[in-house]
């Protein structure tokens, strides 16, 4: 590996780490863990139905993690488990009026900064920066794991 390489790895390796701490700064005023914060974040921000499965693979957190947040998040009021028709045990979380609020409250000054911050980039930029992390996600995957994973 050239100078070079080398020299960009580090850097977007700390940028990833640096842009890490903005977040676990924000989450660690909000008195809930990190894990936490990205299951509301996916239910509040994201559009459509999230079964504990769906927030699993799209967030890259682990069942029992997804599980002990959401039976919390049950056990308080704030959210529901619907069992989706025809599925063996599928059931999407529903959030509650208190739930929503509560979730509203916790990640969106969170996500409007992101999309001034995001909006402040030229859309060449913002797609670069997309497709160009994108890409290397896909190819580090498959340099560690040795298949194609995306």
């Amino acid at each position: 590996m050239g100078d070079d390489t080398k020299g960009q790895l580090e850097t977007i390796n700390q940028q990833i780490k640096e842009m890490v701490g903005v977040y676990r700064g924000v989450v660690g005023r909000s008195g809930i863990s990190e894990n936490e914060f990205w299951i509301w974040y996916a239910l509040i921000i994201m559009e459509g139905d999230y079964s504990q499965q769906d927030i699993c693979s799209s967030w890259s957190l682990s069942k029992q993690t997804v599980n002990t947040i959401v039976t919390h998040m049950v056990r308080k009021g704030l959210a529901y488990l619907e069992v989706v028709p025809g599925t063996r045990n599928r059931k999407i979380i529903r959030l509650t009026e208190d739930g929503r609020a509560y979730g509203e409250d916790l990640v969106r000054e969170v996500f409007e900064a992101e999309g001034r911050a995001f909006q402040r980039l030229s859309e060449a930029e913002r797609i670069a920066c997309t497709a160009a992390l994108g890409r290397y996600i896909d190819l580090l995957k498959e340099e560690i794991y040795g298949t194609k994973n995306r």
